[in-house]
Formats: C-alpha cells, structure tokens, sequence
C-alpha cells in the first residue's frame, strides 16, 4: 500500500498531460509543455512526426492579443472570443509549437480534433 507522499510523487500522464511530477524523474515535463502522440505521422519543419510538442512556457497576454487581432483581421468579427473557438485553439497550438496552422490543418481530422482539445484544456485546468 502506497502512502501519501508515494502517491503525490507518482508522474501520472493523461492525454499528453502532465499532472503529477517527480524531481528526479527524467521524464518528467514542464506542466507548461504538452506533448500529444499522433496516429497519421505528418511533415512538420522539414521532419516526418509522431507526436507534437506544444510549448507554453513563454506564451504571453501579447500573443494571446496577437492571435485576436490576427482573427479580427481575418475577418472574424468576434476576434479570439472563447476558449471554444476553433481557430483561436489553431492559433494557439500554432505557437505553441513553432509552427504555422496551415501545417496543423493537415492533420488527420482525429489528431486535429485531440490537439485542440489539449490546448483548451491546457488553458481551463490553469
């Protein structure tokens, strides 16, 4: 039987994120970095992937401006309105890991859908 201070020190992955952490642990994430394993590989920067690294740790109330604006701009009057807007979570995803959205909308349509839902939920458990 495990004891408390076992339990907290478990690393415990769900979807790609990281909830519990370990010190020593070298598999161990920064909570503000998903990875999100792909089932249909796709070309990303020059290199056939598996799975997406979305880094958060910089990402600031600028970008977030910057992804409204950018909606705004494209014609979408309500800009980045709610986390459950589809394209601001694209966005979002897109910064996250260095890359542009048209890259991510190659996705298949599974691993697209799961990554959006990482990212919103990345954003709502905070």
């Amino acid at each position: 039987m495990k004891n408390e201070q076992q339990n907290e020190q478990e690393l415990v992955v769900n979807h790609g994120e990281v909830t519990n952490q370990v010190e020593n642990n070298p598999k161990v994430q920064n909570p503000n970095i998903i990875h999100v394993k792909i089932k249909k590989p796709i070309e990303l920067k020059g290199e056939k992937v598996d799975e997406l690294v979305l880094d958060f740790t910089e990402l600031t109330g600028k970008d977030i401006l910057g992804i409204d604006a950018e909606l705004r701009m494209e014609g979408r009057a309500g800009g980045f309105d709610s986390i459950y807007n589809q394209d601001a979570m694209l966005k979002l995803a897109a910064r996250g890991i260095g890359c542009i959205p048209l890259d991510l909308e190659k996705l298949h349509g599974a691993d697209f859908f799961e990554l959006l839902l990482q990212v919103r939920a990345f954003f709502i458990q905070w």
